[in-house]
């Protein structure tokens, strides 16, 4: 069987996690004095915190939308990548770690195997893809990010179905070359725009 030439979109999205805010960064001793510090309060806070995660569940909808339409352009980039997109390459993340467990790991009907995990990453990338069109944004920026961000999710999961038709039928080979140099195109895209957004908001990628 033809090997499965599965591109994870796992850099597409965990750029945005690999942003650092300039002067965010403490030096080496401020960090061992805050840790000191928070090992020392964790215990007299856990409880009071146990109370205050119950109201902030209950007030989370709310206060998010209230937010939200209350942010600089700044203020609303930062809460984007530090938060939702944060969620979305946790499930991003969990759907490729999936997926290259089962090309790795033995089965009897390998194919049948791999067909399977496939369909669990289109399914999961179907799940992603609602996840982030509920994600709000207002400004005009983050709103062309968005969709440049679902436009490259939608193709990869399309590249996805190509590899499970693959299995039965070689002839989608070329097709799905082609579908993987259009998500390429596409994750250049979003990633262009994602550094000149960061690069404008002060923020810096680590290496």
């Amino acid at each position: 069987m033809k090997r499965l030439l599965v591109f994870g979109l796992i850099a597409f999205l965990l750029s945005g996690c690999s942003l650092m805010k300039v002067g965010k960064v403490s030096s080496s001793n401020e960090g061992a004095e805050d840790e000191e510090t928070a090992a020392a309060d964790e215990e007299a806070t856990e409880e009071i915190g146990k109370d205050d995660d119950q109201k902030t569940e209950a007030n989370a909808a709310v206060d998010d939308s209230s937010k939200k339409g209350s942010m600089t352009p700044a203020e609303e980039f930062t809460s984007f990548i530090e938060g939702d997109m944060s969620d979305i390459s946790v499930m991003e993340y969990n759907i490729q770690v999936a997926l290259s467990q089962a090309q790795r790991e033995p089965a009897d009907d390998e194919k049948q195997a791999m067909k399977d995990a496939l369909e669990r990453a289109i399914a999961g990338y179907e799940q992603l893809i609602m996840k982030m069109e509920a994600i709000e944004v207002e400004s005009d920026e983050l709103v062309k990010l968005k969709q440049e961000a679902l436009e490259g999710f939608s193709i990869y999961q399309e590249y996805l179905i190509l590899n499970r038709e693959l299995i039965d039928d070689p002839s989608k080979d070329e097709e799905m070359i082609a579908k993987n140099l259009e998500y390429q195109r596409a994750k250049g895209t979003y990633q262009s725009h994602l550094e000149k957004l960061a690069d404008e908001y002060g923020y810096s990628f680590e290496q």
